[in-house]
């Protein structure tokens, strides 16, 4: 290295391989010596030739020590290959067995994930990269030896075609397994790639590594991927927690776990807070979501009011003609009942009738007029009131683009799944819902651990996978802030919560509550990591782009796969910087003059280098990447180019980890 800071250092790694042809012909003398000897001399001429013969190969060996590294460098610029992980070997890694074993044990064990092989970019992987970017299509700069294109073989090449891409990217470094410490990953990490490129191979590995860690997965999938969910199935069924595993998906609806969507609240402008951002909000449209959270507001203070359950359902049926007066009906009956008493209608009976002729209008006239002077204003019945009583034209229009969104999330089967009778109060037995099925929620797998997979399936249903992902979403930043305002138990570690969102774009269109969780979700011990195709396809969904680079602004954790974006492109070779490139400039000069003698005659031929500073890694190489291949920003600083192994599983589907006791983990 101190060669490099040297203004006149120049690396030429990519030259002819001379100490290989040096180390060659020490050793053909090697060979060659002792037959000469033992021809010219007989037995006698053995013994001064066996000398001979041995420093000859010693100086074979040295010189080919020093081809080496040159070979195996020139050998990877033309061969890529693939690499594999079981995930005993991956156990290993993550020091699980220590993880779960014993307080002294878990102690020793690191608290790192592995990412995968690579080495750290630095400036000579940056000068590398240029000098090889000015050889030809074909390399033919850098010509492998007779003997190593043996060695690569048709396999070898196969593969290499098979992954695509330029295979000296990866080539020019020196990989070492790489990991990153957990607290790097509470920065958040944005995946981007093209499709096909190993994105989800990318989350698989990551998402088993958070298991090692002993997080919560939650896993928001638009593609229900059935490797990647069973690659989290089995290994939590290994760990012991295979009952913990929870697998919502609506188009199997007899299946399906459930999950009772707004039932855990603190105040009751958190369900209008919820559900109303799902309709979009900015622009001309920012009067109608709040229009609507106000309504949303309404109805669920009243439903709180009579104790009845607040659900998607619920708040959709609540919001009709007719159900918003019979909403108002019985809060304003359980009012009377609280002021008044159970048998108000006895007692009230006769002044009632002077106050209007329905029932509702009796019993709203009455409050304005007496029971309100009386017992001072009820938040709850009057907010009903303000609900029924908007002028209904008005109210229809209001609420146009609110009725598309609850009649998606209410629909069959997702009023089935997210809205579920069985966690209602008050339902007989014989509409109770199937109970096989298992009822999860957020709190609950915060303080119990375990996954759950959601298949959002948006290739059928973009529409209502978006609504979906976003109000799940809202969940989990609620749940975030219900863990932040509770009170912590001295010496008790909270879990932490890993949500990993595939082709997030699906995902962030009017989505706050992710902002949210991005902005402050450190402090509740969450994490998120996101994955998407581009740049471009976060700039398309947002409102503009100053929202997708706060975003992006907010994922501190950087890792990108092949991409042809230009935006992608360009954004990634922001995350390395600029570096010093070294180029050589060639310069030849003439000169005769005529004015003088005929022979005077001058020339000249020189090279000069100059360094510039350049893109630490040139845009063009992120969409020459081979698949399996990425390159990644960490929140610790480092500047990583990485080669991604294919996780294999070799455990038998009944085999359990050592610390599990019978079926489920000993805990």
């Amino acid at each position: 290295m101190a060669q490099r800071i040297n203004p006149l250092f120049i690396e030429n790694i990519f030259r002819p391989v001379y100490e290989a042809n040096i180390s060659l012909a020490w050793a053909a003398g090697a060979v060659a010596t002792p037959a000469m000897g033992f021809a010219s001399s007989g037995v006698g001429g053995l013994a001064f030739s066996s000398i001979m013969s041995g420093l000859m190969a010693a100086n074979a060996v040295r010189w080919g020590m020093k081809a080496s590294p040159l070979l195996k460098r020139h050998y990877r610029l033309h061969t890529n290959t693939m690499t594999f992980i079981s995930e005993t070997k991956l156990r290993k890694l993550h020091d699980v067995e220590k993880r779960f074993g014993s307080e002294k044990e878990r102690q020793k064990a690191t608290r790192k994930l592995y990412l995968g092989d690579g080495f750290k970019w630095g400036n000579e992987h940056s000068n590398r990269a240029y000098q090889i970017m000015d050889f030809d299509a074909e390399h033919t700069d850098v010509q492998l030896p007779f003997a190593l294109k043996l060695l690569r073989g048709k396999k070898g090449k196969d593969t290499t075609e098979k992954l695509g891409g330029s295979p000296w990217i990866h080539g020019i470094g020196k990989e070492e397994k790489q990991e990153v410490d957990e607290e790097s990953l509470y920065g958040h990490g944005i995946i981007f790639g093209n499709v096909g490129t190993g994105k989800t191979t990318l989350l698989k590995l990551l998402s088993v590594g958070f298991l090692h860690l002993g997080n919560v997965l939650i896993c928001l999938d638009p593609k229900d991927d059935e490797e990647w969910k069973d690659v989290i199935k089995r290994e939590l069924a290994w760990m012991g927690m295979g009952h913990r595993f929870f697998h919502v998906k609506p188009s199997e609806p007899s299946k399906s776990a459930r999950m009772a969507l707004l039932k855990r609240y603190n105040r009751v402008t958190e369900i209008a807070d919820r559900v109303a951002p799902l309709m979009g909000g900015t622009g001309s449209s920012k009067g109608f979501q709040d229009f609507a959270y106000s309504i949303i507001y309404s109805a669920a203070l009243g439903m709180e009011f009579i104790g009845a359950p607040i659900s998607l359902v619920s708040i959709q049926q609540s919001l009709t003609p007719s159900g918003k007066g019979e909403l108002a009906r019985k809060v304003f009956n359980r009012y009377y009942e609280t002021v008044v008493g159970s048998d108000w209608k006895e007692k009230l009976q006769a002044s009632l009738d002077e106050y209007g002729e329905s029932r509702l209008e009796q019993m709203v006239n009455y409050y304005f007029k007496v029971l309100k002077p009386e017992h001072g204003q009820s938040t709850p019945v009057e907010k009903m009131w303000e609900l029924t009583s908007h002028e209904e034209g008005h109210y229809q229009k209001m609420v146009v683009t609110l009725k598309p969104v609850l009649n998606a999330l209410t629909a069959a089967p997702m009023d089935d799944i997210f809205s579920p009778k069985d966690s209602w109060e008050g339902t007989v037995e014989g509409e109770m819902e199937d109970l096989s099925r298992p009822m999860v929620d957020f709190d609950d797998l915060m303080e119990h651990g375990g996954a759950l997979y959601i298949s959002l399936e948006s290739l059928s249903d973009g529409q209502t996978a978006g609504f979906l992902s976003r109000i799940i979403m809202a969940e989990a930043a609620a749940a975030a802030g219900r863990r932040y305002s509770k009170s912590k138990e001295p010496g008790v570690e909270p879990r932490r919560i890993t949500i990993m969102n595939d082709e997030v774009q699906a995902s962030i269109e009017n989505n706050d509550a992710m902002m949210n969780l991005l902005a402050m979700g450190r402090a509740a011990m969450f994490q998120l990591i996101l994955a998407t195709q581009t740049r471009s396809d976060l700039i398309a969904k947002m409102a503009n782009e100053a929202t997708a680079n706060r975003f992006l602004g907010l994922t501190n954790n950087f890792f990108s796969m092949r991409s042809t974006d230009p935006a992608t492109q360009e954004y990634a070779a922001k995350q390395f910087n600029k570096t010093s490139v070294t180029t050589l400039q060639a310069q030849t000069s003439q000169n005769t003059d005529s004015g003088k003698g005929l022979g005077d005659f001058s020339s000249s031929r020189g090279t000069r280098a100059m360094k510039a500073r350049e893109d630490a890694f040139p845009e063009p190489l992120l969409g020459d990447l081979p698949k399996l291949q990425y390159i990644c920003k960490l929140a610790d600083g480092r500047k990583l180019k990485m080669r991604l192994p294919i996780y294999t599983n070799q455990t038998q589907p009944n085999e359990r980890a050592p610390w599990v006791i019978g079926e489920y983990r000993y805990v």
